[in-house]
């Protein structure tokens, strides 16, 4: 494969592999393939760098976007049949797959998965995967937004262990612009996601508001976040090896007084170390703050309940993590009709419409999420419990719940829909309906808090 000329993309993509040391001789690597612009720069100057021979492209159909996602996959497909590159196409029915945990994160775990059993196949020692500068800056302010500490504001890892494989991310430190630069001087075409553009998604609204208005500051704000979060990578490290020798064999639980001595910074990362064993993701700024406070306030057998449905708990002079699966909200009753404002329902059900809920109220929900409907729908707007064979229409398909919801834990099945005269606008667990996407203006907060 020839290119035009050496260009800043391959300039620094080749200083990252200098100093992650990502590509070893002769050793191959598997290149996540969406078909989008980030993509196809990857998988383009990797062939160009290492030679197509070392180049394995991997595309993941989600079947998420209906016609789209099949044109997604033919477009790969073909790219890689015209530059000669091995190529490999995996398909998982996202939406039947979900079970109980929510539409993007069972894409992401299918996804990795799919990375990992490949890689593994072709005998692959990397995966290269085509963030870049602009997703790093709009993790950190992701992370920023909801509250985080050193690991959130150290935004994407250059490099991390999927078993015995290695991610990599060799664009790390190129922009957006320097990529549909590089596309375009090599006479390249790609694919767009018409979800990318929904600025009802917390990250596209960052993306497209937000990151803009930053560069209009500083036109180096991608890069400058990016040596921020080299220092913060650094520094979490640090802690969390640490934290990991601290703790040693234990897994969820701590002596409380053991806890207390500790410096501000290490105890955050020791909790967050307690909280990921337990299963939990990202311990929040928010959610430590009241571990915190339940560690030096309160007295034993009281809990404090964190995002996973997981709680911690004073046990004694011991503090503990763990999974609750317990649930006894469910199901309504009876049809309930919403006002705008406040709504207080049984067992810790809480719902807001066309106003948000306050942070005391945000930090105590075990589930919170957000979606927007229509005003028209305000009328009638009701919760209720979901009826067998039901089913609605969203992401230009119709899905039954009987599909959707298979193999959901009790919450998931037996959470309320959100619905108008019409019908049902939402289901907590999965997207508004297509027909409220039109006009769609009034927020509607749907959360569940703890009872401790």
């Amino acid at each position: 494969m020839k290119m035009k000329h050496r260009d800043i993309l391959t300039q620094k993509m080749r200083l990252f592999d200098k100093k992650y040391e990502c590509y070893r001789q002769n050793e191959k690597t598997l290149v996540g393939f969406s078909g989008g612009a980030d993509s196809v720069a990857l998988l383009f100057a990797l062939c160009g760098l290492l030679g197509k021979e070392r180049i394995v492209a991997l595309h993941v159909n989600h079947m998420l976007r209906g016609n789209e996602s099949e044109r997604d996959e033919a477009f790969c497909r073909a790219f890689c049949a015209a530059h000669d590159i091995s190529f490999v196409c995996k398909r998982a029915d996202v939406l039947t797959l979900s079970g109980g945990t929510a539409l993007e994160e069972t894409a992401r775990r299918i996804r990795y998965a799919f990375l990992e059993e490949t890689a593994k196949k072709y005998e692959c020692t990397t995966v290269s995967l085509a963030h870049h500068a602009g997703d790093n800056l709009e993790t950190m302010l992701f992370h920023l937004c909801r509250g985080t500490g050193l690991a959130g504001l150290a935004g994407i890892p250059p490099t991390r262990s999927l078993g015995n494989i290695r991610i990599v991310r060799p664009m790390l430190d190129c922009t957006r612009e320097e990529i549909l630069c590089y596309l375009a001087q090599n006479d390249l075409t790609y694919t767009t996601d018409s979800t990318n553009a929904d600025t009802h998604y917390t990250r596209n609204f960052i993306r497209h508001e937000i990151i803009p208005k930053l560069k209009e500051i500083n036109p180096q704000a991608e890069e400058n976040a990016r040596k921020t979060a080299e220092i913060a990578q650094n520094a979490a490290a640090h802690l969390t090896e640490e934290a990991r020798e601290l703790l040693n064999e234990k897994k969820t639980a701590e002596n409380a007084d053991t806890l207390r001595a500790l410096s501000p910074a290490l105890l955050y990362s020791v909790l967050s170390e307690l909280y990921q064993n337990a299963g939990g993701e990202t311990l929040s700024a928010v959610q430590s703050a009241a571990v915190i406070d339940l560690l030096y306030h309160k007295e034993k057998g009281h809990s404090v309940s964190l995002t996973g449905s997981i709680t911690a708990r004073l046990d004694g002079k011991t503090l503990c993590f763990s999974h609750e699966t317990k649930n006894s909200r469910f199901p309504l009753k009876e049809k309930i009709a919403l006002q705008t404002g406040e709504n207080r329902l049984q067992n810790g059900i809480l719902v807001f419409v066309d106003k948000t809920p306050d942070t005391q109220t945000l930090e105590n929900a075990v589930f919170s999420v957000s979606a927007k409907i229509p005003p028209q729908a305000l009328e009638t707007l009701h919760l209720r419990a979901r009826e067998n064979g039901e089913g609605y229409r969203f992401g230009g398909m119709t899905r039954k719940f009987k599909k959707l919801l298979s193999g959901a834990d009790s919450a998931m099945k037996n959470r309320p829909l959100l619905c108008d005269a019409e019908g049902i606008l939402w289901h907590p667990n999965f997207p508004v309906a297509d027909r409220a996407r039109e006009n769609a203006e009034i927020s509607v907060w749907y959360l569940e808090v703890s009872g401790n």
